[in-house]
């Protein structure tokens, strides 16, 4: 009988490093005062433009919908890799169960940006004192939906889909109406927004993407252990040797999008349309790509 071997299980590694991720990003946003700088930067984000109002409303709109869509369709199915066998296997989600992939939390980060927006501009029109925290929120969610947003898409139409044509997957069930939300109009709708508003950001709002990623990560760890019993993605399986590093490349690359999305902001709109523009245009993918058919067949 052959011994196969035994990969260690890096569990508490990957934990630990969270957990000292976590202090060290605390301790920055404590340093740089990162509620003060949300702080200046609220009224930025504050306009009597009845058409942005419209715009804000119609976003919001069309993100409620998504999810009540994705709620109605019926179960889904996932590949997923289990908590404690490290192996493959296949889910049926349904209704509040769909929402633990990035993509959903995409799409309710737009809705929440667009939410409070709407809510804050709505009290400014009837001339009643907005609340200073929910002032904060909608700069936070600004920051975490638009990094979240752009790295999504781009993730889906660079690396998803690309993998699906190359094993020829039917993959037309990641253009639904409710996927065209989480992967497409996600950041669109906050380019745009960027546009119109032209808010003032800082280049220290980044610590706020790191923020999230952990949470999105630890939110993972909670429901595969306690709930699911599996983690939506392989990469973000705390046993491999390497998963502490993906853990960073994950929370980073939500910091590193925010990042040129910032600089972005920084230009003079001649500039920073052109560029949002083709920048956009290279993240987003409306159509399936053609590909050889095949049975198997996954839906979010």
């Amino acid at each position: 009988m052959i011994n196969q071997k035994v990969e260690p299980d890096y569990t508490r590694y990957t934990i630990f490093f969270i957990f000292l991720l976590t202090l060290f990003s605390l301790y920055y946003s404590s340093t740089i005062d990162l509620i003060g700088l949300v702080s200046s930067s609220v009224s930025s984000f504050q306009t009597s433009s009845a058409m942005v109002l419209f715009w804000r409303i119609s976003c919001l709109l069309v993100g409620v919908s998504a999810v009540i869509y994705m709620v109605k369709i019926g179960e889904g199915n996932m590949r997923v890799i289990s908590i404690k066998e490290c192996d493959e296997i296949t889910t049926y989600p349904v209704g509040l169960s769909k929402f633990v992939t990035f993509s959903s939390w995409t799409l309710l980060a737009n809705i929440a940006y667009f939410a409070i927006s709407v809510s804050a501009q709505s009290l400014e029109f009837l001339n009643t004192t907005v609340p200073d925290l929910l002032l904060r929120f909608q700069v936070f969610t600004f920051c975490i939906g638009i990094a979240m947003a752009f790295m999504t898409a781009t993730i889906v139409r660079h690396i998803i889909l690309p993998d699906e044509v190359k094993i020829g997957r039917n993959h037309d069930h990641m253009f639904l109406f409710h996927e065209q939300i989480m992967h497409n109009f996600a950041a669109v709708f906050l380019a745009v927004e960027l546009i119109l508003v032209s808010p003032k950001l800082n280049p220290e709002f980044a610590i706020i993407g790191l923020l999230m990623g952990i949470i999105y990560v630890t939110f993972a760890y909670i429901f595969a252990y306690f709930g699911g019993g599996y983690i939506v993605y392989s990469f973000l399986h705390p046993k491999p040797k390497i998963a502490p590093v993906l853990v960073f490349v994950l929370a980073g690359m939500i910091a590193l999008f925010y990042t040129g999305l910032w600089f972005v902001s920084t230009l003079d709109r001649v500039f920073a349309i052109p560029i949002l523009v083709v920048w956009v245009s290279l993240i987003v993918q409306f159509k399936p790509t053609q590909s050889e058919p095949a049975n198997d067949t996954i839906a979010s």
